[in-house]
């Protein structure tokens, strides 16, 4: 809360001019109808990695999901640097 200016000119900045490839696991959308999905770049570089560790995002541990286990371990080895 509070970052999403920064969060959307980070996206900006990472993901300009280059194609984007989303992957999506078994519920794409959560019920406000927000699309769920896993970024990445062309070079494999996994951009949601990159908004926890520049604190644009969280890890909802309330809901289960493929990569939930990768994000929460990232997660915490970046939570002292917020």
């Amino acid at each position: 809360e509070g970052k999403e200016e920064a969060a959307r000119l980070f996206l900006k900045a990472k993901t300009k001019g280059q194609k984007v490839f989303l992957r999506f696991d078994e519920v794409s959308e959560d019920e406000e109808g927000n699309l769920l999905a896993y970024v990445y770049l062309k070079n494999r570089t996994f951009i949601n990695l990159h908004m926890i560790k520049e604190g644009f995002a969280s890890v909802d541990e309330d809901q289960q999901f493929i990569q939930k286990d990768k994000f929460v371990k990232f997660s915490s080895e970046f939570e002292g640097d917020f």
